[in-house]
């Protein structure tokens, strides 16, 4: 039997998704905790002993498409001084039908064609999160092999922005696109032996280039908001500024993208064109002027930018590569620099604002990453940068090469790192860590070799022990005892437990003059209109998953946690604008027990908490009846499943789609 459909309603969708599933949530409040307290006992009199305590709160509130986000830290120092600060407030929501986001409050800018930074106002822009992926330079094909049921993390820029429970064997990730466009990705498999094996990720983008006849935008106005690192306040100025910039693909593979930057006594302007060269990569040239005052002297400047990206799948390799040219007639700086020289002469008053510094006397500046794999367990990273400054600036270089390889079990790593600039004496650093693992009844320890050698430093010389216990693999346990020559020998150990409502720590680093006691605990809160949950620390999207009236089920997009007394349980990371399929532990099911729908799909809008309910568990007929019939089925039953089997007259076999003809 064929079926004719309209082709619209086969082809109004976004990557096999209708844009009508997209899921808002439900109206909730949450908050994600982290307390650290650390102890210290010195025997110096420069640092004293003392305990020193944090509490960080990253609350958020959840109504219909609007987000509410807020980050506060409190905190005391060893001489018993508290106080607190805020790290940011804004509100958020995203706008589906024009494909863009609108922020009130406090964010960061777009590092597609000016430098980043913090500010406090108001930004409509692209989400590009939110496009098809035909219409996105491309998402990422990850590939990998976990020898055990494992959790897989991704980072960027330190960040963890992705996480997912894959079952032991080779897995292939392909619902993840990088949520920035600039910044190192990082593949981290953490098995349930407690093994970890990280390695960069072959990740390369041009920034600025689109589709043919796409156009992406960023508007923001605000004023300038220096990012506090801790409880002292920043001098810098909070000058206020317009930023517009976009990007248009004018032709085929090429695409003309623009920005302005106007600001108090600061004003900037790019220009540039990006190719898509196919096989070849992809490449972008621009050009950026700046205009600014500082204590009544008139500086300008501009500054040449040449990029190159390309990704090769087959081989596993990526290369990104950037050279800037600052010309000898100029004095450019961005509008942070700006700010910076600014604060930097009110701060040391007999300087003058026409004299020269380090980035007075920039002459050009490069760039290259190179990531490669060799295979699922092992890749090589490699990051060089080279500038030089002109009238006697001197040249810096530096060259940061790290290796990781897996042979017969035995994980091995090495890096090396060399730094030399005109200020200091060269210097290199070499490493290497080699981990064995031992099988300990139905648990497995590494054990492992670490050494460092420093040209400038002492070297050191050590035996990591690390693993899992109890039964679920929820201890985790690391112990360091290191030779450092020609200094002090030192202890470190941790312990990490993670639980359904969180995680716990605790740590201590001991030496001769100093001790450090480190305990924390971390994990989330949730209030919406059914009650509270708790659970792990929740990712910018998550999901509550319910099963009403049974605990301890586990499922596979959380690993470690089960669902609590009520049946609930909070599931950390989802990816946005994307089919996530939350499935459950059929192993983790109560004896005699089944579930009539053991998988849930959910397109969650970002930053949403989808609710996603499960039917109560029913008794498992069919392993009652197995239980009963130790011997061979009836020939009344054989009969039935006979018949069962037969294709009856009239009866849909195979059902094929095909577009009706327009």
């Amino acid at each position: 039997m064929t079926l004719l459909f309209p082709e619209p309603a086969i082809n109004a969708q976004q990557n096999g998704i209708s844009t009508s599933r997209w899921d808002n949530g439900i109206n909730a409040l949450f908050v994600n905790y982290q307390l650290d307290v650390d102890k210290y006992r010195t025997q110096s009199d420069w640092d004293p002993s003392g305990t020193e305590g944090a509490l960080n709160l990253d609350s958020g509130i959840n109504f219909g498409p609007w987000r509410l986000r807020q980050k506060n830290n409190f905190w005391r120092d060893r001489e018993g001084l508290r106080g607190s600060y805020s790290n940011g407030t804004s509100l958020w929501r995203n706008i589906a039908s024009m494909r863009s986001r609108l922020t009130l409050g406090d964010g960061y800018t777009s590092a597609n064609m000016f430098e980043s930074f913090t500010y406090r106002g108001a930004a409509l822009g692209s989400d590009e999160a939110m496009f098809p992926d035909s219409w996105r330079p491309y998402a990422p094909w990850i590939n990998g092999y976990a020898r055990t049921e494992a959790e897989v993390f991704i980072y960027q820029n330190g960040e963890r922005v992705y996480r997912i429970h894959v079952p032991p064997g080779p897995f292939t990730i392909r619902d993840f696109y990088p949520p920035n466009p600039d910044g190192d990705l990082e593949l981290t498999i953490q098995e349930n032996d407690g093994t970890e094996r990280k390695r960069k990720l072959p990740y390369s983008v041009m920034p600025n280039l689109v589709q043919h006849r796409m156009f992406s935008y960023e508007l923001i106005a605000g004023h300038y908001k220096p990012y506090r690192m801790g409880k002292e306040k920043s001098l810098q100025e909070h000058s206020r500024f317009f930023q517009s910039t976009g990007s248009w693909g004018i032709a085929p593979k090429t695409t003309l993208f623009a920005g302005v930057q106007q600001a108090e006594d600061y004003a900037s302007q790019v220009v540039g064109v990006g190719g898509n060269l196919g096989r070849y990569g992809a490449l972008s040239f621009d050009v950026s002027q700046a205009q600014y005052t500082i204590e009544d002297s008139h500086l300008r400047g501009s500054m040449w930018k040449l990029r190159y990206a390309k990704a090769f799948f087959q081989t596993e390799t990526s290369i990104n590569a950037q050279l800037r040219w600052y010309p000898s007639n100029g004095r450019y700086r961005s509008f942070s620099e700006r700010i910076s020289r600014a604060e930097n002469l009110k701060s040391w008053w007999w300087l003058d604002s026409r004299d020269e510094d380090s980035q007075d006397k920039r002459a050009w500046a490069s760039r290259l990453e190179v990531n490669q794999n060799f295979g699922e367990d092992s890749s090589l990273a490699l990051v060089w940068e080279w500038g030089k400054a002109r009238r006697g600036g001197g040249i810096d270089n530096s060259l940061t090469m790290s290796v990781s390889a897996n042979w017969w079990d035995m994980d091995v790593s090495l890096y090396s790192d060399y730094r030399r600039s005109n200020v200091s004496k060269a210097e290199t650093t070499v490493g290497v860590n080699i981990s064995i693992p031992f099988s300990l009844g139905s648990y497995t320890t590494n054990v492992g070799y670490v050494s460092e050698m420093n040209s400038q430093g002492p070297d050191s010389h050590g035996i990591n022990i690390y693993g899992t216990a109890l039964s679920d693999y929820s201890l985790n346990y690391d112990v360091t005892a290191q030779h450092v020559i020609h200094e002090d020998d030192r202890l470190n150990a941790s312990l990490r437990y993670q639980y359904n409502a969180g995680e716990m720590s605790v740590s201590m680093d001991r030496g001769s003059a100093q001790r450090h006691y480190h305990p924390g605990v971390n994990g989330s809160v949730l209030v919406y209109s059914g009650g509270v949950a708790l659970g792990q620390t929740l990712g910018s999207t998550a999901a509550l998953v319910q099963v009403p009236g049974t605990p301890d089920i586990g499922f596979y997009n959380q690993f470690g946690s089960t669902t609590n007394g009520n049946g609930d349980l909070l599931v950390s990371y989802l990816t946005p604008w994307r089919v996530n399929r939350v499935t459950m532990d059929s192993y983790s099911l109560p004896e005699g027990m089944r579930a009539d729908n053991d998988e849930v799909e959910a397109v969650p809008t970002e930053g949403a908490i989808i609710r996603l309910k499960f039917m109560p568990l029913v008794p498992d007929k069919d392993a009652e009846s197995d239980r009963k019939d130790t011997t061979e089925p009836s020939a009344e039953k054989s009969a039935a499943a006979t018949q069962s089997e037969d294709i009856r007259p009239g009866e849909i076999k195979e059902m094929v789609l095909i577009p009706a003809s327009k």
